[in-house]
């Protein structure tokens, strides 16, 4: 039902990718067997509102205004799961702390729980008179939700396994706008904080008792708040551009980081005065601690996400998310011309009606009523998050999901790509027997059929040899194609060999970089466990069989014939 807006055509002529910019969608067909080879599409017409790591850092889940929450692969970039059970935008998403189940709080009134395994909607949450939701909160041992509310103002507490309302908090004047457990004494998680437009933050201990157990008050409306990863320090974002850092225990301010200076930057083309001078509505929306706590990451209304020294409350680096001129806010100097002494073009309401019947027509103009104008779309950050390991982070922002990593492997790398490396080369080297260099060749092209062909050639005797030789930059892409073979090839012996080897081979590996390997091993673990069933019912049926005959050979032929007239 939309238009398609870009074509391009496979060299070898066999594929046909096509765009769609309206709805945000990229397929690529195979005309020959007429079906699709990849469809993908992100949070078309929506910005993506939230994101949240998994436990294990292996899936992103990001929630939009398209009232749909996604589930990313961070080393393929593919999403691979779109719930759309939600019927307004997702305001706040966070996964469990098992990592089996992710949580979305919406507009619509409800918070939604979806089962990583099945990848279903379990579990609805909602509260007794409707509210509108905007952030979401699981405590640490994943049994209490929490969600916050714009329209009632109150803190809503339900019981994931039951679904059922155990408490409803009050006490907030304004929307309240963030959420976010804390550990207590010795190490459990029981205080939760609640950040409000009303400019306080109240630290609740709903276990033992329903009334705050502390008031922070603060200058601004409070937009976003973190704990510290050890629970001891408290991180509140303001409106006025501040970053408030709290004693969790004590309830005693420890320090203030003014970040106005370093968010400002980027000018709307609506605006009279300089980037240098404008620092209205420059605030951050988004707050998140590094795995160690040593760093905090701040993003908001701007084109910088910046990052902080905890110890310090000195800036690090800033880092820029877009350079995208067609989005308002980030050139740093706007063209001279377009300005008037009533304000820019842009923002001018022209009269197009005139008494004079003398008077020449005016000129054509596009937008000629402020009504009918066309609003830029902002460059801004709503969401950002560490990942687990604290090697990278990821942004939700006008572009998207943006991934920023200090691991290279995490990147597309051609340099293996060479000339020379071909499909025929691959088939000739694997004739020659080298099988330890026509398998990364096979995976460096990345043709299933080619890396098919390789590794169904390689003798077992030799299968511990050449996965001990395997580059690691491919272990996870083998794996991959491991998992997908062994649903449907007959070759089920020669795959669980590999795998054995692999994993006798790269197990070290494989366990320091758990958060990369996590999702190729579920996938291997859900092929086997699909195989071992079928092939379990299989020898079932023919073991109740080979029972009845063998029952049946101490028979008579009259015997036989007696029973199965009766």
């Amino acid at each position: 039902d939309s238009r398609i807006d870009s074509v391009a055509v496979s060299a070898g002529g066999d594929w046909l990718a096509f765009g769609c910019a309206a709805l945000g969608q990229l397929l690529v067909w195979e005309w020959q067997a007429e079906a699709y080879i990849l469809k993908q599409q992100g949070h078309f017409f929506a910005e993506v509102n939230c994101l949240a790591y998994s436990p294990g850092g292996s899936i992103i889940a990001t929630g939009g205004g398209d009232a749909k929450l996604k589930l990313w692969s961070p080393s393929s970039g593919f999403c691979f799961v779109t719930f759309t059970e939600h019927t307004a935008p997702v305001t706040d998403t966070v996964f469990v702390p098992h990592g089996r189940a992710v949580l979305s709080a919406s507009l619509d009134g409800t918070v939604r729980a979806y089962d990583l395994l099945r990848y279903r909607n379990f579990q609805t949450l909602v509260s007794t008179s409707p509210a509108q939701f905007i952030c979401v909160a699981v405590d640490p041992s994943g049994e209490v939700v929490c969600a916050g509310s714009r329209d009632s103002l109150n803190v809503y507490v339900w019981n994931l396994q039951t679904a059922q309302l155990i408490e409803t908090l009050s006490g907030h004047e304004g929307p309240v706008s963030c959420l976010s457990f804390g550990a207590g004494a010795g190490g459990v998680g029981s205080f939760l904080a609640s950040g409000s437009w009303d400019r306080t933050v109240r630290v609740w201990d709903f276990y033992s008792s329903n009334a705050a157990v502390d008031l922070l008050k603060h200058g601004s409306d409070v937009l976003a708040i973190t704990f510290h990863p050890d629970g001891s320090l408290l991180a509140c974002a303001t409106l006025d551009g501040q970053i408030a850092l709290w004693d969790a225990k004590e309830a005693q301010q420890t320090g203030t980081i003014d970040g106005r200076a370093d968010i400002a930057g980027g000018r709307s083309v609506l605006s009279k005065v300089s980037a240098k001078n404008s620092s209205a509505g420059k605030c951050f929306r988004s707050l998140a601690f590094s795995a160690d706590g040593s760093c905090l990451l701040a993003g908001g209304n701007s084109k910088f996400v910046c990052l902080y020294d905890v110890c310090e409350r000195l800036l690090l680096r800033k880092f820029v998310l877009s350079n995208n001129v067609a989005l308002d806010g980030v050139r740093m100097q706007l063209n001279s011309s377009r300005l008037t002494d009533a304000g820019a073009i842009e923002d001018l309401i022209v009269e197009i009606d005139s008494d004079d019947p003398s008077a020449p027509p005016p000129p054509p103009r596009e937008l000629s009523r402020r009504s009918e104008r066309i609003s830029r779309l902002a460059i801004r950050c709503a969401c950002v998050r560490f990942a687990p390991d604290g090697r990278s982070w990821a942004s939700a922002s006008t572009e998207g999901l943006l991934i920023f990593s200090l691991d290279e492997e995490l990147h597309f790398d051609p340099s293996d790509l060479l000339l020379s490396t071909t499909p025929a080369s691959v088939t000739a080297t694997a004739k020659r027997g080298d099988f330890g260099k026509a398998l990364p060749m096979s995976l460096c092209l990345n043709e299933p059929g080619l890396i098919r062909a390789v590794w169904q050639q390689v003798p077992p005797a030799q299968v511990a040899l050449v996965a001990h030789s395997l580059p690691l930059p491919y272990l996870d892409r083998f794996i991959r194609f491991l998992a997908s073979e062994i649903e449907s090839s007959r070759h089920l012996h020669a795959l669980l060999l590999w795998v054995e080897q692999l994993m006798l081979s790269h197990g070290p590996h494989i366990r320091e970089h758990q958060s990369t390997f996590e999702f190729p091993l579920r996938a291997l673990h859900k092929g086997a466990k699909l195989r071992y069933d079928e092939l379990s019912r299989l020898c079932n049926g023919n073991l109740f069989s080979l029972a009845f005959m063998v029952d049946q050979q101490g028979k008579g032929p009259s015997a036989i014939v007696a029973d199965v007239d009766g």
